[in-house]
């Protein structure tokens, strides 16, 4: 495990892993790979507001949504009996009629032979709404769309372990290990006030996902101003806290945060994490800080107890 610092060079390590952090993303999403995501991506319908809650109503663990026929373009199939999400789809449709020809000189409309008034035929488009069917890449099978994220692998070591038993004594509400419906890796619910970490995860993306949801269980509970913020800079302050705790303590998340995180970041550039470096550095040093206090109590104990035990075995001797 990390040594201990002074809560003074922990500013500074933070402040360095930060400003990494956000280099390493810039430079991630310069990347071909990048690149090819956003291409595929940019096949996908964006929905409306309306739509999105509509979405999210019917299945809130969704995460991309398309057509039958937009999904079988990405040599996708939708599985035997998926029930589609019912969404609203524009149909317009044009609609003829006569219209007088007007005379741009006079404003009147311009006359015939007979003293008739002259027309044309024209077209008005006429707005109109039915019922459509989206369904979810989990209601999918096929061929892998591009990934810029890829799930850590592996197990802990007993210094990772520890930091894990610790973060669970640290988070504030209770943790559930279980199975995850959907693509998500677990959750956290405010209304439920628990946080929810997939069961069937390795252990590194386990401990991984743990801080992500700890991340949101301290800034986006209903109580703090930040709970306020959009789902895009929730999720990049969530991942990038759970990037910087990791990294602090040992453990490389690169390969699935740097994709994570820009592909919440908005446009070309990174605002959402220009914008929360300060609530990623608060909540990282309050999570890193109370982790190591607990850590610390650990280490004097054990070696008060590998202290003591020697003395008893010796007195038992006598």
């Amino acid at each position: 495990m990390k040594n201990k610092e002074t809560p003074k060079d922990r500013q500074e390590v933070l402040k360095a892993l930060t400003e990494q952090l956000e280099k390493s993303i810039q430079d991630f999403m310069e990347s071909e790979k990048y690149k090819a995501f956003l291409s595929s991506m940019a096949k996908f319908h964006n929905y409306s507001l309306n739509n999105q809650i509509l979405i999210a109503v019917q299945k809130p663990d969704s995460t991309l949504c398309a057509g039958y026929t937009t999904w079988q373009k990405q040599n996708r199939y939708v599985k035997k009996g998926e029930k589609g999400i019912r969404i609203i789809c524009p149909s317009p449709y044009k609609k003829e009629y006569l219209k007088d020809v007007i005379d741009k000189t006079t404003g009147k409309p311009e006359l015939l032979p007979d003293g008739k008034a002259k027309q044309e035929i024209v077209q008005k488009v006429i707005p109109f709404f039915k019922v459509g069917y989206v369904y979810d890449i989990s209601q999918t099978e096929g061929q892998p769309l591009p990934e810029v994220t890829h799930r850590l692998k592996g197990d802990l070591d007993s210094d990772l372990k520890r930091l894990k038993e610790a973060l669970l004594e640290v988070s504030p509400v209770p943790v559930a290990f279980q199975p995850v419906e959907g693509s998500a890796n677990g959750f956290y619910s405010p209304a439920a006030g628990e946080i929810v970490v997939d069961s069937t995860l390795s252990e590194k993306q386990s401990l991984k996902t743990l801080i992500h949801e700890t991340a949101h269980a301290i800034l986006h509970n209903p109580e703090t101003a930040s709970s306020q913020s959009t789902r895009e800079t929730k999720e990049v302050e969530a991942e990038s806290v759970a990037y910087v705790v990791c990294q602090y303590f040992g453990l490389d998340t690169s390969d699935y945060s740097f994709g994570y995180i820009a592909g919440w970041s908005s446009g070309k550039g990174t605002p959402e994490l220009k914008a929360s470096l300060e609530n990623i550095r608060n909540t990282s040093n309050e999570i890193i800080s109370n982790v190591e206090q607990i850590l610390t109590k650990e280490e004097t104990l054990e070696q008060t107890v590998s202290q003591v035990l020697p003395e008893i075995h010796r007195g038992r001797c006598m």
